[in-house]
C-alpha cells in the first residue's frame, strides 16, 4: 500500500529529468523562434555556429519557464517572449545556471509606467519579493535597435535579476558567481564609481555611480555593446567582468570564450 506513491512519483520524476535533458541538450528550437533571433538579435548572429544551438535551447527553456503579462492593453507576442528571454540567456551564457527561477513573472508595458510605490515613472525594474520583472517595450526595443550605444534596458534589468538570484539563498540556485572573481571586480568597480562621482571622465554614464548594483547593470550594458571601447578604456576591469560572467565578447571571434 505504501509503495503506490513511490511507484507513481519516481517514474514521473525520471520523466521530468529526461525531458529537461532533452530540451537542454537536443531539442531543436521552434523555427519561428530561431527566425526572430536571426532577424533581431545581434549577439546570437555573432555566435560561433557550435554555440547557436545551446543558445537557442536556453531561450526556448526560458520562455517555457516564465509567464508573460501584457499591461495597459499590450498583447504579448512570441517576439516579445523570445527577445526578453534572449537578454537573460546572453548575460548568463557563461554559466550552467541561466533560468532565473525566482523571477517567474514578466510584465511588459507599452512605454514607461507609473510605479505607485516610488511615485515615479519607470522604464523597468526587478522586484524579488513579487518574483517579477517589469519592462517597458519601447525602451526595450530601443536598446536592441542601437547595439553600440551602451544602453540596453533588457540587459540592465536581467543583470539585476541575475545578481539577486546569486545572493538569495532560498532560491536553490545561488552562489554561482565565483566569489574570487566578484571580489576582484568589486574592488575595481568601487574605484571607477568613485571616479564617476567625482565627475571625472568615464566610459560609464553617471547613473552607474549610484551603487554597486547599478554599476554592475550599467557596465554589463557597456560590456556587450561597447566591448572594444571598454577593453581599451579599462583592461583590468574588462577582464574582471569577463571572469565574473565567464565569457569574453570581443569582436574578434578567435578571442571569444564561453565557459558553458
Amino acid at each position: 500500500m505504501f509503495l503506490t506513491p513511490f511507484i507513481i512519483v519516481v517514474p514521473y520524476a525520471l520523466y521530468l529529468v529526461f525531458r529537461y535533458n532533452y530540451w537542454y541538450n537536443h531539442r531543436p528550437i521552434e523555427k519561428h523562434y530561431k527566425l526572430i533571433l536571426e532577424r533581431h538579435y545581434a549577439y546570437y548572429r555573432d555566435l560561433p555556429i557550435e554555440l547557436k544551438g545551446p543558445f537557442e535551447r536556453r531561450v526556448a527553456l526560458f520562455v517555457r519557464g516564465k509567464t508573460y503579462y501584457g499591461q495597459h492593453g499590450l498583447e504579448i507576442t512570441d517576439e516579445m517572449r523570445v527577445l526578453v528571454a534572449a537578454t537573460a540567456v546572453q548575460i548568463t551564457f557563461g554559466f550552467k545556471f541561466f533560468q532565473l527561477p525566482r523571477f517567474s513573472k514578466i510584465f511588459i508595458y507599452p512605454k514607461k509606467y507609473f510605479n505607485q510605490h516610488t511615485k515615479k515613472h519607470h522604464k523597468g525594474e526587478v522586484y524579488p519579493m513579487g518574483k517579477l520583472i517589469r519592462l517597458s517595450w519601447d525602451n526595450f526595443l530601443h536598446g536592441l535597435k542601437d547595439p553600440e550605444d551602451g544602453i540596453n534596458l533588457g540587459l540592465h534589468e536581467m543583470t539585476h535579476a541575475m545578481s539577486l538570484e546569486n545572493r538569495i539563498k532560498s532560491n536553490g540556485a545561488h552562489s554561482y558567481i565565483d566569489p574570487q572573481a566578484h571580489a576582484l571586480w568589486r574592488k575595481l568597480a568601487i574605484a571607477e564609481m568613485e571616479k564617476i562621482n567625482r565627475k571625472e571622465k568615464s566610459l560609464f554614464r553617471a547613473y552607474a555611480g549610484t551603487n554597486l548594483e547599478e554599476f554592475l547593470a550599467c557596465s554589463v550594458e557597456v560590456f556587450f555593446e561597447q566591448t572594444q571601447q571598454f577593453n581599451d578604456y579599462h583592461p583590468a576591469l574588462y577582464q574582471a567582468t569577463c571572469r565574473l560572467l565567464k565569457q569574453d565578447p570581443l569582436p574578434n571571434k578567435s578571442n571569444r570564450e564561453y565557459l558553458i
